[in-house]
């Protein structure tokens, strides 16, 4: 189903006030904001994280963050909603660890950002080292090695394209559910990276991250962003730290520290996934119960999948944000049935949205725009748009 990016004022104000219905429908299904934050609807849990700093940037600073020169070409004017609205791209297409050295498709670069900003985004959030790419691993800790000047300009490349469409950036280092799952080299460069190990940590930040900050300094105008890690719970859930509490928080605390002195301008965080209502861990009770406070981190993101855009913990969480001082994104959101339905993931999608602007979120980022994962994705395998998109167009035209 295709929707006109130019939706009514008045329809986007009738999905914010109801829950989402399904395609074609409109009836409205259930109470979308719930009784409360703890069932996944409004937080009366006092202030929000939101109140120490506006849409847009983490900072809240209105026109983006200031400085870089990105192009020559004027900066479009960057997007400043009450809730930034953005898809996870993370790797372009199949090229897992390879979209910026050899298999970097510039024409594929620019449909997908061209998608994105006609799907409603604001922001595309982007993955860089899942698994080392643009250097490579010595046989001996410490293992990396300068990154090369291929990787360095497609990434600028990158940059630069999301500048030209006024589109956020929001770019994650690294990924704990593949160092911890990957066998062989790439599993033990990582235990060491994240346990500095070797001196495996300065290595990185030496050959890698250095040459990487010296790149975004040049497009501070349209970086959002660095998650340090993407969801650091699927290491410490499974062994990789010795200790499990303070493992992380030092890796996460020297990380954020190295790139704010090098890169004083950017906004610093780790994002938050492998939640358990059970055990009341991961996620958002990470956040809740001070995992990442007093680390130097600029903001909170929380990932969360459910058909029914809840957020249990919710509560919690916010309270803890708002007593840290920083605002909280939902960094990845979808539906929990592993199934391709249009209409699970076009009420999931407006689930989500609903509960973001009725908590503490600032900004709320579905995963994943292209069709690589099928039941996830919000276009199809001939890249047009899923039904659900519909929801992000009509969020991304709220002030």
């Amino acid at each position: 189903m295709r929707v006109s990016a130019r939706i009514s004022l008045l329809a986007a104000a009738l999905l914010v006030s109801a829950c989402a219905s399904s395609p074609g429908d409109t009836t409205v299904r259930g109470n979308a904001a719930g009784s409360g934050a703890d069932a996944g609807g409004v937080d009366d849990g006092g202030s929000s994280a939101g109140d120490s700093g506006g849409p847009g940037s983490p900072d809240g600073a209105d026109d983006g963050p200031a400085g870089g020169d990105g192009d020559a070409a004027t900066l479009p004017p960057m997007k400043t909603q009450q809730l930034l609205i953005g898809y996870n791209e993370a790797w372009f297409g199949s090229n897992f660890g390879t979209d910026y050295t050899t298999n970097f498709d510039l024409a594929y670069v620019q449909k997908i950002f061209d998608g994105i900003v006609a799907g409603g985004g604001h922001l595309v959030r982007l993955w860089l080292w899942e698994v080392p790419q643009g250097f490579t691993l010595a046989a001996t800790p410490p293992q990396t090695q300068v990154v090369s000047p291929q990787l360095l300009a497609n990434v600028d490349t990158v940059l630069t394209e999301a500048r030209k469409r006024a589109l956020w950036v929001y770019l994650t280092l690294l990924d704990a559910n593949t160092i911890t799952k990957i066998t062989g080299a790439i599993h033990t460069w990582g235990v060491d990276l994240l346990n500095d190990t070797g001196g495996e940590r300065d290595a990185f930040n030496t050959n890698a991250l250095a040459p990487l900050l010296e790149v975004l300094d040049a497009h501070q105008d349209v970086m959002f962003g660095i998650d340090i890690v993407n969801e650091i719970q699927a290491a410490s859930q499974n062994g990789v730290f010795p200790d499990a509490t303070n493992g992380p928080r030092a890796f996460l605390q020297a990380e954020a520290s190295f790139i704010h002195s090098k890169s004083p301008w950017a906004k610093v965080t780790s994002s938050a996934g492998w939640p358990s209502d059970v055990l009341m861990q991961g996620g958002q009770y990470d956040i809740a119960n001070g995992l990442y406070s007093g680390l130097g981190l600029d903001f909170y993101d929380l990932h969360a999948y459910d058909d029914s855009g809840s957020y249990p913990g919710a509560t919690a969480m916010c309270s803890r944000a708002a007593a840290d001082g920083v605002p909280v994104y939902l960094g990845e959101f979808g539906q929990s049935t592993k199934q391709t339905d249009d209409t699970i993931q076009y009420d999931a999608t407006g689930y989500f949205l609903n509960n973001s602007r009725a908590l503490c979120f600032k900004g709320a980022f579905g995963w994943r725009y292209d069709p690589q994962e099928s039941y996830l994705a919000y276009l199809r395998p001939d890249f047009s748009e899923r039904p659900a998109v519909a929801i992000m167009k009509t969020f991304g035209a709220l002030p």
